[in-house]
Order: C-alpha cells, then sequence, then structure tokens
C-alpha cells in the first residue's frame, strides 16, 4: 500500500481532528462511495484511521481530489489562523492597474505593497496635519515679530520728530541769542556761523 504524507502543519491532535471530522462529514455519501462501503465513523476516528482513509482516497482521481481539497482548505485554514490582524480581501482591479501594481512592487509581494501604499497615504495625512500645525505657529511668529518691527519704528520715528524738535528749539535760541547781540558782535557771529557750515 501507497503511504500517504499529510501537510508538515498537520499533527493528530484534538482541534485538528475535529476539523478533519467537521470539513469530512459533509461529504460522508462521497466518502461512502470511495471506500466502497467500508464502515467509516467519522465520530470515533482516530489517527491510524484517518491514515488508513487517506491511502484509500489515493486510489482513485476523486479520492485523491478529495483528500488534496481537504489539505488545500487546511493549510487555508493555518494560513488564516496564523495571520493575526490580517482579513482576506478580494476586487477586481483593470488590468492596467494590475500592470502597474507589479511595477510598483518589484520584487515585494503584492499585498505588501498594497499596504505600503495605503499607510504612505494614511503618513502624509500625518504630515499634511503636521505642517498645517507649523504653518498656524509660523504665522502666529510672524505676526509678533511684524508688532515688533512697528513698534521700532514709532519708536525711531519718535526719535527723528525729538531730534528735530530739539533742533528747532537750538535755531530758535541761536536766533534769540542773536538778537540780544549788539549790530557789530551779530556781524561777527553771523559769519561765524557761515563758516562752521
Amino acid at each position: 500500500m501507497v503511504t500517504v504524507e499529510t501537510p508538515a502543519s498537520f499533527q493528530w491532535n484534538d482541534t485538528n481532528s475535529l476539523w478533519v471530522k467537521n470539513y469530512l462529514r459533509p461529504k460522508s455519501d462521497l466518502l461512502t462511495t470511495l471506500t466502497d462501503g467500508i464502515d467509516l465513523d467519522l465520530n470515533d476516528m482516530s489517527e491510524d484511521k484517518f491514515k488508513q482513509l487517506c491511502q484509500l482516497l489515493e486510489t482513485s482521481a476523486e479520492g485523491r481530489e478529495l483528500r488534496n481539497k481537504m489539505f488545500k482548505a487546511w493549510r487555508s485554514k493555518k494560513s488564516r489562523d496564523s495571520d493575526n490582524g490580517k482579513k482576506l480581501f478580494t476586487f477586481n482591479l483593470s488590468i492596467k492597474a494590475g500592470e502597474q501594481l507589479k511595477k510598483v512592487a518589484k520584487q515585494v509581494p503584492l499585498n505588501q505593497t498594497l499596504e505600503a501604499l495605503i499607510f504612505a497615504g494614511k503618513t502624509n495625512n500625518g504630515n499634511d496635519e503636521q505642517l498645517h500645525q507649523q504653518l498656524k505657529q509660523y504665522k502666529i511668529e510672524n505676526k509678533r515679530l511684524q508688532q515688533q518691527l512697528n513698534d521700532l519704528l514709532q519708536k525711531t520715528q519718535a526719535v527723528d520728530d525729538d531730534a528735530e524738535i530739539q533742533s528747532l528749539i537750538n535755531s530758535d535760541l541761536q536766533v534769540t541769542e542773536l538778537a540780544k547781540l549788539e549790530k557789530s558782535k551779530l556781524i561777527k557771529q553771523i559769519l561765524m556761523l557761515k563758516r562752521k557750515s
């Protein structure tokens, strides 16, 4: 008789034997046909009886198909169980989009490429919010600096105004002083002032 290997991930234990029984129960009519009426009690199946069943299934095309489907279903179940936090999604893409996805993915699996693209969009949204906050801060800082500049300009204008007033006062004082001088002294003073300028 041919020895039939089970998948490496399949070990006969309570959980797995229950899965096998639940998988085969709806197919009991087919099993009866494939096993030529050998009494097969799914509720009382042991590891040895399961291996005998697998060997019997290997003897016909329909049996091999059933066995292959069973272990394919088993691998799918194991894969789903091990994909913590993941869910299978099925959707259609245009052929052009699929080709473009393959180009973008290069050597990386398509699902990882899709996740990277999706999370890249999310990351950019986070950056947009951060940039928006920075822009807000810069606008506030800009207003503060503009106010400081305006204050400095007003102070400078006030200083210039004070200097002009002081100059006018000084020139008025000079005129007053000159008026008090005698005519000859006045002429001398005017000549001195002209030489200075």
